[in-house]
């Protein structure tokens, strides 16, 4: 019906966008952050509203999408965000926040457990292993950090996904008190045609 910037999970995906350049800006998770980012999500969709009203007039349409957007999407993000915000807010649950004394630990104690290993009898299998942690001990928390990032960025990617259903069900319903845009109205010369 519409280019596909301005159908629902590419809206969706810029408002998240702009609400993610903001978001790592607040201090302690509130209603009143809640507040401010939902109207950061009203100065992002009147952002796109003003180019969707240059290529069509169907203001049921954007209005049923404004509401999808603040009743559907909002609500979903700010659950996400809060969950990640006070994950990030605690370092990630990291040892020491990941500083440069644990990361320091985690390889000496690849050291040590490499020493350990070649002084026992344990099982071939088991000598990489203090290898891994004397190699990837620097970077155990980045990878850590890493880990709970991506799998913020994939849950919010999923969210803009599941914004496709509600897309075909905002296509598919028009309230019979709206009027039809002119761009959908059939002309006068075509409602001849069939008659």
């Amino acid at each position: 019906m519409y280019p596909d910037r301005f159908r629902l999970p590419q809206v969706t995906e810029h408002v998240l966008a702009w609400l993610e350049r903001r978001r790592p800006g607040f201090g302690e998770w509130d209603a009143e952050v809640e507040a401010q980012l939902s109207a950061e999500a009203r100065l992002a969709l009147a952002d796109v509203s003003r180019r969707f009203a240059e290529v069509a007039e169907d203001p049921g349409y954007w209005e049923r999408l404004a509401r999808s957007i603040f009743t559907v999407a909002l609500p979903r993000y700010f659950q996400l965000a809060r969950e990640h915000h006070a994950l990030q807010r605690r370092k990630y649950g990291l040892w020491r926040g990941g500083d440069l004394l644990s990361r320091a630990v985690y390889t000496g104690g690849g050291l040590v457990v490499a020493v350990v290993i070649a002084l026992s009898r344990v099982p071939d299998w088991l000598e990489p292993l203090p290898l891994a942690f004397v190699l990837f001990g620097p970077f155990l928390p980045d990878m850590q950090e890493s880990f709970y990032e991506r799998r913020y960025r994939r849950q919010l990617a999923t969210l803009v996904r599941e914004m496709g259903v509600e897309q075909q069900q905002l296509e598919a319903y028009r309230p019979l008190d709206e009027s039809v845009p002119p761009a959908l109205e059939p002309t006068s010369r075509n409602s001849k045609e069939k008659v």
